[in-house]
C-alpha cells in the first residue's frame, strides 16, 4: 500500500531481475489421507520436501532446493509442479480415491497500496516505479483519489479542513499519530510484553535506530529476493503494529511497543508473493507460537468469486492453535461510487479481514467492503495519512487497509497480554466486542474501530 513522502529514503535498487517463479497447483488434502497423498507422488516420481526441511535456515527457498512438491505439514496443502506427464495420472488417482479434496492454480498476491493523499496535496509527487499496467493503475488511483480529497476538503471549508465542527473528529498529532488516538491507544495500560507478532509482508529494516534493543526474528520466504525491504512495506506496517514507545524525532506511532517481532518476507523484491510463500510463512509463524499473523498483503476479487477453501482451512488450524490472522481487506473501491469486493485471502471467513477509515472515521474512498454474501469486513482500523517506519531510519505517511492492519494486530497484541484466556477464537471474539460503533454500513466497517484494552 504504498505512497512516500521527501522525508523518507528512496528503496534501494532492486536486484537484477530474476524470471518469475513458476507457479504450480495448490492441493489440499483429505483429512487423515496426507501420508497417503504423499507417497503417492513419491511413487509417480516426484521429490518431495516439507518447510520442517528448513528449519533452521534464515531463508526457505521458493522452490523448496527444486523439489517437485512442495509440503506444508500443519495444514495439509501442498503445492505441486505443474508437470502435465507425470502430475495427470497421479492427480486423477488422488481424486478418484478422495485423497485429495481440492486442487486450484496457484495465484500472486502483492502489498496492497497507493500513493498517500496529504503528499499529493502538498504536490510532492515522486516518479512512481510503473513494471506493469497494474501498477500504473494503483497510481493513477491514487492521484486521482488525492485530488477528489483535496477538492472535497477545500468545498467543505473549514469545519472539515480544521478538524472542527459538529461530527467531526479533532485529532493533535504532536506527540501520537491520529491512528493511535482514535483506537484510544492513551487510555490503554498494556503494551504487548510477551506477545509474539508476526508480520508476513515485503521485510523488515530491523535496525531502524526505532527498534534498537527489540528482540526481532527474520526470515526470507519470497522468490528471488533479498532479504532486505527494498519496498519499504513491511518495514512501515511493522511500525504500526509494534513501533517504539519513544521514536526519533515524530510523534509515536506503534501499537504494541514491547511486543516480540517475527518478519517473515513473503512479498519478493518484484512486488509480488505467491501461495507458497505466504503459507510457508503462515506456517513459520505457528510453529515459532505467534499470537498474531498480520498480512498486508492479497489479491483483488470480482463480485461473484468464492474464498479460497484453503485459506478457509489455514486460517481454521491457526485460530485452533491459539493464533490469530488478520489481513487487508483490499484497496480496489473508488467510492462513493464503487465497493469493490473484499480481496483474498482476507475474504476468507477465518481470517480477520481489515477495512480502512479517514481521519474523520468515515470508509477511506479505496476500502473494499463485504459486497460478496458471506466475504464481510470483520472490522476498521485508522488507513489514511498513516505515519509509520520506512527501510533507512526515516518515517513516513502512507495509506490503504494496509496501514489499518497492523493496527488491528498491534490492539490484539494488547488483549492478548491481558489475559491468557484470549486466544485464536478468543482473541477474534473480545477484538469484535471491544469495537466502536461506526455510523456506517457493517458492509464497510464490520463490527466498528477497533479500541485498546482498558483494563
Amino acid at each position: 500500500m504504498a505512497t512516500k513522502r521527501s522525508n523518507a529514503r528512496p528503496p534501494t535498487p532492486s536486484p537484477q531481475a530474476s524470471p518469475p517463479p513458476r507457479l504450480g497447483m495448490v492441493m489440499r488434502f483429505t483429512p487423515e489421507a496426507a501420508g497417503v497423498a504423499i507417497r503417492r507422488f513419491e511413487g509417480g516420481g516426484f521429490r518431495v520436501a516439507s518447510t520442517r526441511d528448513f528449519k533452521t535456515a534464515t531463508a526457505v527457498p521458493s522452490d523448496f532446493g527444486g523439489a517437485d512438491v512442495q509440503y506444508f505439514e500443519r495444514f495439509g496443502i501442498a503445492i505441486v509442479r505443474r508437470d502435465g506427464e507425470r502430475l495427470k495420472p497421479v492427480l486423477q488417482k488422488a481424486m478418484e480415491d478422495k485423497v485429495i479434496s481440492s486442487a486450484r492454480p496457484e495465484r500472486m498476491y502483492r502489498p496492497l497500496g497507493m500513493r498517500q493523499a496529504a503528499a499529493i496535496a502538498g504536490l510532492n509527487l515522486p516518479v512512481p516505479r510503473v513494471g506493469d499496467m497494474g501498477e500504473l493503475a494503483d497510481y493513477l488511483r491514487g492521484y486521482r483519489e488525492g485530488i477528489d480529497h483535496l477538492i472535497k476538503r477545500l468545498l467543505e471549508g473549514g469545519a472539515a479542513a480544521s478538524g472542527g465542527g459538529p461530527g467531526v473528529v479533532r485529532f493533535d498529532d504532536t506527540s501520537m499519530t491520529w491512528g493511535l488516538q482514535a483506537i484510544k491507544l492513551p487510555l490503554g495500560k498494556f503494551t504487548g510484553a510477551g506477545i509474539k507478532v508476526a508480520v508476513l509482508d515485503t521485510g523488515f529494516d530491523d535496525t531502524h535506530p526505532d527498534f534498537v534493543g527489540r528482540i526481532v526474528t527474520k526470515k526470507l520466504f519470497a522468490s528471488h529476493s533479498s532479504p532486505n525491504d527494498v519496498h519499504g512495506h513491511g518495514t512501515h506496517c511493522i511500525g504500526t503494529a509494534c513501533g517504539s514507545a519513544r521514536p526519533s524525532s515524530v510523534p509515536r506511532y506503534g501499537v504494541a511497543c514491547d511486543a516480540e517481532i517475527f518478519a517473515g518476507k513473503v512479498i519478493g523484491d518484484d512486488g509480488f508473493g505467491t501461495d507458497r510463500s505466504i503459507i510457508a510463512g503462515m506456517e513459520w509463524a505457528l510453529d515459532q507460537g505467534c499470537h498474531i499473523i498480520s498480512m498486508s498483503l492479497g489479491a483483488a476479487t470480482n463480485v461473484g468469486d468464492q474464498p479460497s477453501d484453503d485459506y478457509e482451512h489455514i486460517g481454521q488450524v491457526c485460530l485452533d492453535a491459539g493464533t490469530l490472522v488478520v489481513a487487508a481487506a483490499g484497496n480496489e473501491s473508488t467510492r462513493p461510487g464503487l465497493v469493490s469486493p473484499v480481496g483474498s485471502p482476507a475474504n476468507a471467513s477465518t481470517l480477520m479481514a481489515v477495512a480502512a477509515v479517514d481521519r474523520d472515521l468515515r470508509p477511506a474512498v479505496f476500502s473494499c467492503g463485504g459486497v460478496n454474501p458471506g466475504q464481510e469486513v470483520d472490522v476498521a482500523a485508522p488507513g489514511v495519512g498513516v505515519l509509520s517506519s520506512v527501510p533507512g531510519g526515516g518515517h513516513d505517511a502512507w495509506d490503504g487497509t494496509s496501514m489499518a492492519t497492523p493496527h488491528v494486530a498491534g490492539v490484539a497484541a494488547l488483549i492478548a497480554e491481558s489475559d491468557p484466556k484470549f486466544r485464536g477464537w478468543t482473541l477474534w471474539a473480545r477484538l469484535l466486542q471491544l469495537t466502536l460503533l461506526l455510523n456506517h454500513p457493517a458492509r464497510d466497517v464490520g463490527k466498528g474501530l477497533v479500541q485498546v484494552p482498558r483494563s
